[in-house]
């Protein structure tokens, strides 16, 4: 009899080249029986089930409101405490949970579930290590326990300085807790290692997958035509996201300092309006927000470079997914980008400075041998490191040693 393996989430569709959809898909396309519960289920998947309820999603409302204003985090709603009465979490071998960190899960609940199944949590960020953000920048009080918080505004934002209790709260429930932690990159495992948190879980570096068959090199003057683009111009794609961890700013500020003499193109994917104040300057395309794989595989592929100078990132699946479709990628140090991108060798990493952007910008738009180079490399580096069935070979041998350690059969 197969195996069977349950993944927790938030949604199905929306990001579900990491939240565990598509390895949900992987496992079944191995043989394994595999379900895939959803906070919010948007695609027809007949092996994801729904946890919301409209009853559930008003209660859930309440709830973060009421968590919001005490200056409390994921630990009040009772859903989780459901899981153990789902048939699909009834049958499964092993429980793996991604982003329950998102409004519906309680942390409460992780010792009460972790006792009843072998559990496999992948970390997509350093929340879990801290005492509210989702990344503490260069605040290093989340290796003593927090309290005095610098920023209460970063995403998670708290009314109070509550993170020395929540902190705490953590450190509490996961000490009751029976978890393998995947990490997506070293830069994420090193911090995990140094985290007092984390200290009663097992620690593992999977690197995330994705189908490199789909995501491959195309025909990057057809796909410029196509988005009236001239085929002479230099493509600079990148995410217009205003948020603090997305590096909007250095973007804008290293095109007013931009000077070249080729024609380029700003490809902006996500937020509108970021950049009309170059209009006339350069072409401006903005294709808005892309849920689906194919038209964003489109887009990448009318790039001539991926522009990614994200202040904080945990992984960077669009930089892994750039380099798959043979796009050298321009990222900041300091962030998982370099050790992911394997900067200088399949992309550029810079200090984080608008100078040091302005630079490697120019030095792609005026060197093409150098863009070329760079891509191809980059998509020589994803076949080696990225291919889904690698991901998936990876993730099962954990599942494996997990469930040994329990003592099922495998």
């Amino acid at each position: 009899m197969a195996l069977s393996f349950l993944q927790v989430g938030a949604t199905d569709e929306e990001g579900k080249r990491f939240n565990g959809h598509e390895l949900h898909k992987n496992l079944l396309a191995r043989g394994y029986a595999s379900r895939h519960l959803v906070w919010l289920k948007t695609g027809d998947d007949k092996n994801t089930i729904q946890l919301q309820t409209a009853k559930k999603l008003k209660l859930q409302r309440q709830i973060t409101k009421f968590e919001y204003q005490n200056s409390i985090q994921s630990l009040l709603y009772p859903f989780a405490f459901e899981l153990p009465f789902h048939q699909s979490f009834k049958q499964a071998d092993l429980v793996h949970y991604h982003l329950i960190h998102t409004g519906y899960f309680s942390l409460a609940a992780l010792p009460f579930l972790t006792a009843q199944k072998p559990s496999v949590w992948t970390l997509h960020d350093p929340w879990a290590m801290t005492g509210h953000c989702v990344h503490p920048f260069e605040c290093q009080r989340w290796k003593i326990g927090c309290g005095d918080c610098p920023d209460l505004k970063i995403m998670f934002p708290l009314e109070k300085d509550n993170t020395a209790m929540l902190w705490r709260t953590k450190k509490f429930l996961y000490s009751a807790s029976k978890i393998d932690v995947v990490l997506a990159s070293k830069w994420m495992l090193k911090m995990a290692e140094q985290s007092p948190l984390m200290s009663s879980f097992r620690l593992h570096h999977i690197p995330f997958g994705i189908d490199l068959n789909q995501f491959a090199p195309g025909n990057t003057e057809a796909q410029k035509a196509a988005l009236g683009i001239p085929k002479d111009n230099v493509v600079i794609c990148l995410r217009s996201n205003a948020n603090d961890f997305k590096g909007l700013e250095y973007i804008q500020e290293a095109f007013d300092l931009l000077s070249v003499d080729t024609p380029i193109t700003i490809l902006a994917f996500n937020q509108k309006g970021h950049f009309d104040r170059f209009l006339g300057r350069h072409q401006i395309v903005e294709v808005g927000w892309l849920n689906d794989s194919e038209k964003f595989i489109e887009i990448i592929q009318a790039a001539d470079i991926f522009l990614m100078p994200s202040t904080a990132e945990s992984f960077g699946m669009m930089a892994m997914e750039a380099m798959a479709c043979g796009k050298p990628t321009i990222v900041f140090e300091g962030t998982a980008l370099p050790e992911v991108t394997f900067a200088p060798e399949g992309a550029i990493s810079v200090e984080k400075n608008v100078q040091s952007l302005v630079d490697a910008i120019k030095l792609l738009v005026e060197d093409r041998a150098k863009r070329e180079s760079l891509g191809k490399k980059a998509r020589q580096l994803a076949l080696q490191h990225y291919d889904a069935s690698l991901h998936v070979d990876r993730i099962t041998t954990l599942y494996e040693q997990s469930l040994s350690r329990a003592g099922r059969k495998v």
